[in-house]
């Protein structure tokens, strides 16, 4: 296990090196990928803070819940009601601590998330993959095109933490442990709803479908009920708050989260937004093509899982964040870590790492990164 810790530090070390030398190396003009990045909006940042450099784009709303709590602007269009409380929470309790210094807390929780993520991932995959090397997952995981999200002011490192765990413990049937973290990743992201799966999957699978049919048996399934329940409590904290029962989803329909396409983000007016679509939907194919593989490799349940986390993705009616959101699909890096041809699995990691570099860049800088 402290091999797993020295290993992420190791690499919170390099990329954070690594996006201090971006931040400061380049004399970078206004992003141009999309239409509606306006350069007065979202300069290029001049400060050479490495604490700083990672508070960009959405990392703005979970700072301003923390600071002003949830409210509606007065026109009601983009506003912080749609972001989840469990985040900002820990960044006002740890940066109450820090003395103010939210910025910071926030980089510590995520950094903090990411190693207990790996840890109980590399415990997960010693258990219950036994014929894979409970490492590669990580590497793998670490060196994907979008990691750095893990590191910055996000919610991928936490939510990864709640997804692997509820996994974990619904694995060795400790449902209400699964129950714990599911209900608290469900106060973390609109997709905790979905941890619910695993344990619903794990006792039924236990029981049998025949017995669960029964009313008697019923009970056993009272785990399953926790993430609904802590969705449907921020939810409903909307409807007390603004009197709004459909405001989460009104609201995320103004961020452009709908099934309807939005064209406008697959235009391409420019090479910095031919590059992004090619990016886009390089990732998208990968995706999807590695949620079959898993389901004919692996399993059933977790390519499900990592359809609804796809369905999420694909709301907004672009590809833009696809690859962000695939972060928490931990069966994509045990499905990786089996592929046995090892020029190929090398091929990836050079490949993959490459781009990850290019992330880092783009996302310091103030630019689009997913």
């Amino acid at each position: 296990m402290k091999k797993i810790v020295l290993m992420v530090v190791g690499w919170l070390f390099v990329v954070n090196l690594f996006g201090y030398a971006a931040l400061n190396r380049f004399n970078l003009t206004p992003d141009t990928s999309y239409k509606w990045i306006l350069p007065e909006n979202f300069p290029v940042p001049t400060s050479s803070d490495l604490v700083d450099m990672h508070n960009r784009w959405d990392s703005y709303w979970y700072l301003d819940i923390v600071h002003n709590g949830y409210y509606l602007k007065t026109d009601n269009t983009l506003a912080n009601v749609v972001f989840f409380p469990m985040y900002p929470a820990l960044i006002l309790v740890v940066g109450t601590v820090l003395f103010g210094n939210y910025v910071l807390a926030g980089w510590l929780l995520s950094m903090a998330f990411l190693v207990t993520s790996c840890v109980y991932l590399y415990r997960f995959v010693k258990e219950f993959h036994p014929d894979i090397d409970p490492e590669l997952p990580i590497v793998l995981m670490l060196v994907f095109p979008t990691a750095f999200f893990f590191n910055v002011i996000y919610t991928e490192s936490i939510f990864l933490f709640m997804t692997i765990t509820t996994f974990y413990y619904a694995f060795r049937k400790e449902y209400r442990l699964a129950g714990l973290f599911a209900f608290l990743g469900a106060l973390t992201h609109s997709n905790g709803v979905f941890l619910a799966l695993p344990i619903l999957w794990k006792i039924v699978e236990e029981n049998g479908w025949k017995n669960m049919l029964a009313p008697k048996t019923w009970w056993k399934l009272y785990p399953v009920v926790f993430a609904p329940i802590g969705s449907f409590l921020f939810l409903g904290y909307d409807y007390w708050k603004f009197g709004d029962p459909l405001l989460f989803f009104k609201i995320q329909s103004n961020w452009g989260r709908s099934f309807s396409i939005n064209w406008e983000h697959f235009s391409t007016f420019s090479h910095p937004s031919i590059a992004n679509m090619c990016i886009d939907i390089f990732l998208a194919v990968f995706i999807i093509s590695a949620v079959v593989a898993v389901w004919r490799k692996l399993s059933p349940l977790y390519a499900i899982f990592m359809s609804t986390t796809l369905i999420a993705a694909f709301t907004s009616g672009t590809l833009m964040s696809v690859g962000r959101y695939s972060l928490v699909m931990f069966p994509l890096f045990i499905l990786l870590a089996g592929v046995k041809d090892r020029y190929a699995r090398m091929g990836w990691i050079l490949a993959s790492t490459l781009f990850l570099a290019l992330d880092i860049i783009l996302f310091v800088n103030n630019y689009w990164a997913g």
